[in-house]
């Protein structure tokens, strides 16, 4: 009797609890008419949690423009949510663009491939990558930047064929993007043609600051690997990504043995962002004392990155409440001038340096 009243009782919690809930929306569909591609390009955007409410400022933000986005939206999503949470950043708050396929093979390569197998043409409609560049960084960008608050930090990730096209965009259009991600790139595509193109541009290109970040999946070294996939990566990353110090390119790479070509999305998207934007955790245990530490760490992370970053709002609001629960009154007011002075628009931000002032008062 007491089991049949328990599942009872489970059915009707469950039920209600069914009833009660909101759906749990992470971005929204959107689609444009494309000249250079001569089609309609659905496009899916993620906004940060607090970018529409009215009690904090109107921030601007950086964007992550993501290929094969209908298969790697969420996943970027989670990782941005897990390091822009609470008062341990690992990065800012970002607006992701996901772009997904309509033609993979003719978007994401720089040339027409001979391939062939079984005497048969393969991607015979590949090599279409510059149309799909003037869609992406001049009409879909100018989409976003006039429907969004951007602050032009750009940042592009792909993989497989999506890494190769990060690579060459990086070569032939270098100031498209501040950062480049490209998660274990095809860059064995056409007899390595981009390899080539880097190799002879690498130590005659100012990059000005920008950051390439390349993951590399196990090598499996299958005898029937032809193109050479894992070699090739290997061998751009040890020969040509560090052969010209002084060419201004924050290079970095990653060799991921637990990993295979389509395991190494995540762990790869998570590690470059970190590197990336290495230096813009705070050491919030200390700020109490000295709230200079702020703008002593964003500075420095600024010239690392040859552009202005100023914290979210959020964040330095939740260390001032932090430096206020530990009776540091005096500093919290300062944390929140400063929060104030870079959002003179907020809301948040008044009541916050207010409620510190009162307090202070009072006390």
């Amino acid at each position: 009797m007491m089991k049949k009243l328990f599942y009872v009782l489970l059915i009707v919690l469950l039920s209600s609890n069914l009833l009660a809930q909101d759906n749990i929306c992470i971005g929204q569909k959107f689609s444009m008419h494309s000249l250079a591609l001569g089609e309609d390009r659905p496009y899916w955007v993620y906004l940060p949690p607090k970018y529409n409410d009215a009690q904090y400022g109107k921030a601007s933000y950086p964007v992550i423009y993501l290929l094969d986005g209908d298969t790697n939206f969420m996943t970027l999503a989670a990782i941005q949510s897990t390091f822009t949470r609470g008062m341990y950043n690992n990065m800012p708050e970002c607006i992701i663009v996901a772009i997904p396929n309509t033609d993979r093979a003719r978007d994401l390569t720089p040339t027409r491939s001979s391939l062939k197998h079984n005497g048969q043409d393969l991607f015979t409609n590949s090599g279409g990558s510059e149309h799909f560049t003037s869609f992406l960084t001049s009409e879909l960008r100018n989409t976003i930047d006039s429907a969004y608050r951007t602050n032009g930090y750009n940042m592009l990730i792909g993989h497989s064929f999506g890494g190769l096209y990060v690579v060459a965009t990086l070569i032939r259009h270098t100031d498209s993007f501040n950062a480049y991600i490209a998660l274990d790139p095809s860059l064995w595509w056409d007899n390595k043609v981009i390899y080539k193109e880097a190799q002879s541009i690498w130590g005659k290109t100012d990059f000005e600051k920008r950051h390439l970040y390349i993951a590399m999946a196990k090598d499996e070294n299958k005898a029937d690997d032809i193109q050479k996939h894992s070699e090739t990566i290997d061998r751009f990353c040890t020969e040509v990504l560090k052969s010209a110090p002084g060419n201004n390119l924050n290079g970095a790479w990653k060799y991921y043995e637990d990993e295979n070509h389509g395991t190494i999305l995540m762990p790869g998207m998570f590690d470059a962002l970190r590197t990336i934007f290495d230096g813009i955790e705070l050491p919030v245990k200390k700020i109490p004392e000295n709230p200079g530490l702020i703008e002593e760490y964003y500075g420095k992370l600024s010239e690392r990155l040859g552009f202005t970053f100023i914290p979210d709002e959020n964040l330095i609001d939740n260390i001032g409440k932090y430096a206020m629960s530990v009776k540091k009154t005096e500093n919290a007011i300062k944390i929140f001038e400063y929060n104030l002075k870079n959002y003179p628009d907020s809301p948040n931000a008044k009541k916050s340096l207010s409620e510190a002032r009162e307090k202070l008062m009072n006390k």
